[in-house]
């Protein structure tokens, strides 16, 4: 099916590029549609000149996928790796950077484990309630902080617009594997604001992450939010919200026993990972000027805790907690020749807390505090809605470590009467050391390493977009290029094991490809393919990272729009992990490349009564994206949507 799959790929690039030929009779501008990662204001997606790309909500609704991890397989640069069943550790890496380069933002929240240096855990995201998700690539730390070193992956939950008067929705779900899943969502909007919530639930029995131990490996996520907007006056509003998510994962492990005939293997370890994440945002908003001069005040709070249980005994756990206080003040002002300049001030400061805690008294016992004060300043230029420039820079006073100063520049030019957008970004970065890596300890396996300093990295990307078909088509290339000093690597040459900084430079250069089109009402199309040459400082690869990855996905709605049907094919390529097995001479292993096949469908029965049904692993793909783990098979799901209220 691979073979296929390479074979189809650049015959559906080439169909891509003639319906794009057909379509442009009329060269236009890029969309106009807006965009808030890359500069934290809204700004029209013709202006961005770093590279990005976009899930809207008719994406993530027709491709039903259950987890947002999925979702994600379909952009550009993004690689995803799963440690066995649904429920099962997961890590997005974006341009062959590690997971906790990637900062991830819900509703305004930095998500990610403040515990492991601000790593997201795909695991338990669900995508229900999700209604869009922006990918900005690149280092981003001058915007966003240490955690952006990679990009940046913003998503937003709840309708994508309000809606005047009451609403709700509730959705059901069961299949493959033992799935029982459900979700209810209400809401009200008027012009005194809007408040909304969400529940959703599933259920999983899973399939065993060993390959040679039938007992399943389950898991089940409750998930839970809230949120509110008042407008007090035209220049002033009120923002509440809250989210919670309660999982748990039961969960197989590699065997580190020596002598054992399964060392190195996975198998049955009757484990389970219990994880309860909070999270929760107070923000003012006041303008002036008529919306020329705005600030925002907020206080976030990201609180993370997981526990580890062997046999149904208590093993290890960790607390993570950061508070996170902001000011961002934006001017724009305009001159006479069709220029417009934004400026944007952000004053941040951080406050951490670490704990973790083992079943017994000793060094894995511990708590540690951190806190950072960080001033960032944006200029952006506008002339005439053709020529784009924008320049960041960032200074952090980190208690820890040395401060910092990181900077990022970008350049875009939307080619007049063409549809073209000429663009590049330049950017710096750094990345803290976790506590976990600092100070953490498990005597079964892992000692930290309080020497450790923050990794660091500069990057530049330059790219193409071309917009078409009326505003309905966007291709776009771009080739990128960084450089990461002082990597922090496990080093698996020691037991327990522990974790250093690589003394060279390690490298990461690659190409993207994205092209989506709606060439008539009833059709969308998509696709994207990417190369990435990750390399340590010997020149090895880096582990997890595929050198190809690609996606295509086709939509057809029928039946006067009620019936759609949508069509996903993944490739992730061959890649290398680490091998545990200590028998043999190697350390590393050769993982298979894999197409992951996805059919969705929907049909509305009436005007709030939606049937739904997909089928994924179309090929039943015998496949593994973590040495040693298995992986499900084919499944079939099916459900049904019922809207009240508006629609």
């Amino acid at each position: 099916m691979t073979q296929i799959f390479l074979i189809a790929a650049p015959l559906a690039w080439a169909s891509l590029i003639s319906i794009a030929a057909t379509a442009a009779d009329k060269p236009i501008n890029i969309q106009d549609e807006i965009i808030v990662t890359a500069s934290r204001v809204p700004q029209s997606r013709l202006s961005v000149g770093g590279a990005m790309d976009v899930l809207d909500e008719n994406d993530i609704e027709t491709r039903q996928q259950a987890f947002l991890s999925e979702l994600l397989r379909d952009l550009p640069g993004l690689a995803v790796n799963r440690s066995g069943p649904a429920g099962a550790f997961t890590q997005v890496r974006l341009r062959g950077g590690e997971a906790n380069h990637t900062l991830v933002i819900i509703d305004g929240i930095e998500a990610g484990d403040p515990f492991n240096t601000g790593e997201f855990e795909f695991a338990h995201l669900l995508s229900s309630g999700v209604s869009r998700v922006e990918v900005l690539r690149g280092p981003q730390s001058a915007l966003w902080g240490s955690e952006a070193i990679g990009g940046v992956i913003n998503v937003v939950t709840g309708p994508s617009a309000d809606t005047e008067g009451l609403w709700s929705e509730a959705f059901v779900e069961g299949g493959s594997f033992g799935t029982a899943s459900g979700s209810v969502e209400a809401g009200s909007a008027g012009l005194w604001g809007n408040v909304r919530g969400s529940l959703a639930y599933s259920n999983i029995s899973g399939i065993s992450a060993s390959p040679t131990d039938p007992e399943k490996d389950g898991y089940e996520n409750l998930t839970g939010s809230l949120f509110a907007t008042f407008n007090l006056s035209e220049a002033l509003s009120f923002s509440l919200s809250g989210r919670h998510v309660n999982a748990t994962a039961s969960e197989d492990s590699q065997d580190f026993t020596f002598g054992s005939p399964t060392q190195g293997f996975v198998i049955d370890s009757d484990g389970e990972r219990k994880s309860d994440r909070w999270y929760g945002r107070a923000v003012a908003d006041f303008s002036l000027k008529g919306g020329q001069w705005t600030h925002q005040l907020s206080v976030n709070l990201t609180d993370t805790k997981n526990e580890s249980f062997l046999g149904g005994a208590f093993s290890f756990g960790s607390n993570g907690k950061k508070w996170d206080a902001e000011y961002q003040s934006n001017y724009i002002f305009e001159t006479g020749d069709a220029t417009s300049h934004a400026v944007s001030v952000l004053l941040e400061y951080e406050d951490l807390s670490y704990e973790n805690w083992g079943a017994g008294g000793g060094a894995e016992n511990q708590s540690q505090l951190g806190k950072q004060k960080s001033a960032a300043l944006e200029y952006r230029l506008d002339m005439a809605e053709q020529v784009f420039l924008s320049g960041a820079i960032r200074y952090d006073d980190n208690y820890r470590f040395d401060d910092v100063v990181t900077l990022r520049m970008t350049a875009a030019w939307a080619v007049p009467n063409t549809g073209f957008k000429l663009r590049g970004s330049y950017g710096t970065g750094v990345s803290q050391p976790s506590f976990f890596e600092l100070f953490g300890f498990n005597p079964d396996f892992f000692i930290g390493n309080p020497d450790l300093q923050p990794e660091s990295s500069r990057g530049w990307d330059v790219g193409i977009d071309y917009a078409f078909a009326d505003g309905k088509g966007l291709a776009s290339l771009t080739y990128f290029d960084s450089n990461l000093e002082n990597e922090i690597f496990t080093d698996f040459g020691v037991f327990p094991f522990t974790v250093d900084n690589r003394p060279g430079t390690s490298t990461r250069d690659g190409l993207e490809l994205a092209f989506r089109v709606d060439p008539v009402e009833a059709i969308s199309l998509s696709a994207s393919y990417t190369y990435t040459d990750a390399k340590d400082d010997n020149g090895s690869l880096e582990l997890r990272r595929p050198r190809y990855i690609g996606s295509l996905n086709a939509t057809y709605r029928f039946l006067d729009s009620r019936a759609t049907v949508d069509i996903g094919l993944n490739y992730n390529g061959k890649m290398q992990d680490s091998e545990f097995i200590f028998s043999t001479p190697d350390s590393v292993v050769n993982l298979e490349d894999y197409v992951l096949a996805v059919v969705a469908g929907s049909y509305d029965v009436t005007g709030r009564i939606q049937v739904v049904g997909r089928v994924e692993n179309l090929f039943n793909e015998d496949y593994q994206e973590v040495f040693g783990f298995a992986s499900p098979g084919l499944g079939a799901y099916a459900g049904f949507r019922v809207r009240l209220g508006q629609i």
